[in-house]
């Protein structure tokens, strides 16, 4: 993933959809976080491509990117899943 690490977080969420590959989440906070990217290790364990795991609870590690000097502009990237 292009850009700064700007913070790493470990929250539960749980998953809600795939769509052009970006993974969609609802918090347990209620906020919705889409992230553009997972780690290979994250997709190998859990392929969530498939419906198998829709509505499932997580562990999410993830981090935070902006992109340059945008602050505005934040991605997110699944390091890691454990289901919960």
């Amino acid at each position: 993933m292009k850009g700064i690490i700007v913070n790493q977080n470990v929250e539960y969420g749980t998953y809600k959809k795939c769509y052009n590959g970006f993974y969609q989440f609802i918090m347990d906070n209620g906020d919705t976080i889409v992230f553009e990217e997972a780690s290979s290790l994250a997709i190998k364990k859990y392929d969530l491509k498939n419906d198998r795991f829709k509505n499932k609870s997580f562990e999410i590690t993830y981090s935070e990117y902006i992109e340059g000097n945008d602050e505005d502009f934040v991605s997110f990237k699944i390091e890691k899943l454990e289901l919960a």
